[in-house]
């Protein structure tokens, strides 16, 4: 018990030593996207794909002030999920990759939840303009046989390019490799983001930190362009199964959600006045009340009657 009492006083003393702090650094790190398409859910075609997205690099540019701070992130990240291509059996027969390259600014404020000299653990909102660099979804089909058989839904277009045929119970597709479904021109240029997360800064001295940050991220608005969902929610393209005008995929809202997780290491530019406790205990207390007196003694210089002295005549 004496244990525990000792180490709750002993987080309630740190914070009163915190510094004012700005940083420079670089950082990396991986993403856990997920393309949320109503429209991809009600295909039988697609099932989601575990998936894992770099972020490169970026830069980050903090100041850290008593009980908050800021966070300027920009950085180069890929997200968007893959999605199994499964036969009219169930088979897995390939992927359908949803790929988007961002350059991201995030502005963040962090609150920290402790306020160590060397350590600050932080609660982190931001928003972050984003910017499309490149973007795409692709089809590869893998079939030992050459051929396979998809369950193409009512209202989906079948290709007119050669290897395609429709029969009775689904659609005969050809092998591809990587082949281009969804270009870049389809993709908004323009998202922004919004995330919630933790990060932590752990000064190493009084130069260096290493960093640590884990966010929840969501796109605000659906990655496609007005036209293009337009042209899926008014089918007019190349027949359907059926014989009915037909749309490149069902439609469905679409929204872009990723898990980050970075690392990083920052340069330390300045490190501003120290955070003063106040006078707590007795015996501080006594001693600045109790400062001791200019002295006149010879000891600390001043003057003193001398000894023995005659008194001077009178004249």
């Amino acid at each position: 018990m004496k244990a525990i009492f000792t180490g709750l006083l002993f987080l309630l003393i740190l914070p009163a030593s915190a510094q004012d702090v700005e940083a420079y650094g670089i950082f990396g790190g991986f993403n856990f996207p997920f393309t949320v398409d109503q429209g991809l859910q009600k295909d039988a075609r697609f099932y989601g794909k575990f998936t894992i997205r770099a972020t490169p690099v970026g830069f980050s540019y903090g100041y850290d002030r008593v009980g908050h701070g800021i966070l300027l992130t920009p950085n180069f990240t890929q997200i968007g999920q893959k999605f199994i291509i499964r036969n009219t059996t169930g088979g897995d027969v390939g992927t359908r990759d949803v790929q988007m390259n961002y350059l991201s600014v995030p502005v963040a404020l962090k609150l920290h939840v402790n306020d160590m000299s060397f350590f600050r653990m932080s609660l982190v909102a931001a928003v972050a303009p984003s910017v499309l660099i490149a973007g795409q979804e692709t089809f590869t089909i893998n079939s030992p046989s050459g051929l396979t058989k998809l369950r193409y839904p009512g209202g989906v277009s079948v290709s007119t390019d050669p290897g395609y045929e429709v029969v009775y119970d689904g659609v005969y597709v050809p092998s591809l490799d990587k082949q281009v479904y969804v270009p870049k021109s389809k993709f908004n240029a323009f998202q922004l983001f919004g995330s919630v997360g933790l990060r932590s800064d752990f000064d190493l001295n009084d130069d260096w930190s290493i960093n640590f940050d884990g966010r929840a991220n969501f796109g605000i608005f659906d990655t496609r362009k007005p036209d293009y969902i337009n042209e899926l929610k008014n089918p007019a393209g190349p027949d359907d199964v059926h014989g009915n005008p037909g749309a490149p995929d069902i439609y469905g809202q679409r929204r872009e959600i990723f898990l980050s997780v970075s690392f990083g290491i920052s340069r330390i530019m300045q490190i501003k006045h120290a955070y003063k406790p106040k006078v707590t205990t007795h015996a501080e207390s006594f001693k600045a009340a109790n400062k001791p007196p200019r002295s006149t003694s010879g000891v600390h210089g001043g003057m003193s009657k001398q000894k023995g002295g005659k008194k001077g005549k009178k004249k």
